[in-house]
């Protein structure tokens, strides 16, 4: 499955980061968007084709890895 890194602030629909590569795996998507909240970018979620997203507390502690990222994108304790 391919994941999406979306991100920005304010009302209207958050735009893509399409990062390279465009299509991410999981640990590849859970690595940029830790890279771009690490940059301060507000409003970073994961998303994927089935409708599962995660975003806010839940993935700053995946990216903290204090809790681990599964592929239907739960923040599950370690």
């Amino acid at each position: 499955m391919s994941y999406i890194v979306t991100h920005g602030s304010g009302p209207g629909p958050a735009p893509i980061d399409l990062g390279k590569p465009q299509d991410f795996d999981l640990e590849g998507a859970l690595a940029h968007a830790c890279d771009l909240l690490a940059a301060g970018t507000g409003n970073v979620t994961i998303t994927d084709g089935a409708g599962h997203s995660i975003s806010g507390n839940d993935l700053i502690a995946c990216c903290n890895d204090d809790m681990t990222l599964t592929a239907d994108l739960r923040a599950i304790p370690k």
